[in-house]
């Protein structure tokens, strides 16, 4: 008998997008040849595994989500991420919280990857904005 080495699907998993901003992701993301999938609106507690269709993480549990328009991308190579960041960007598709999916986040809820990005995203602006009052 062979072993069997699961390839990762490449997935983009939109939570909480406006429909609009949900077809350009979709389109970027067939163009590229990765799946787009929407996830469920009561996804706060569903681990992110789960979501990215990983093997070995439990189904979608429910729950309010905390922040609104994340991105999450599983199984994307480099190159082929910042294509589909790129691309997003030139259609003017922003969706400011944007995550990979890795070993250590992969069993995080949508809500402690949400409340980290969010974190970071701010931590970032306040830089920026120091940066350019200096």
């Amino acid at each position: 008998m062979k072993a069997r080495t699961v390839v990762p699907a490449v997935r983009a998993v939109g939570i909480g997008i406006d429909k609009d901003k949900e077809q350009t992701a979709r389109e970027v993301c067939e163009a590229l040849g990765a799946e787009y999938v929407s996830a469920p609106e009561y996804c706060g507690g569903a681990q992110i595994g789960s979501l990215a269709g990983l093997p070995g993480y439990p189904g979608a549990k429910t729950g309010e989500l905390s922040e609104k328009e994340m991105l999450i991308f599983s199984g994307f190579s480099r190159e082929l991420l910042e294509k589909a960041v790129d691309e997003l960007r030139a259609r003017g598709c922003v969706i400011p919280l944007k995550a990979v999916v890795t070993k250590h986040n992969a069993g995080w809820t949508v809500n402690e990857l949400a409340g980290e990005l969010a974190a970071e995203h701010e931590a970032m602006s306040q830089m920026q904005r120091k940066r350019e009052g200096s």
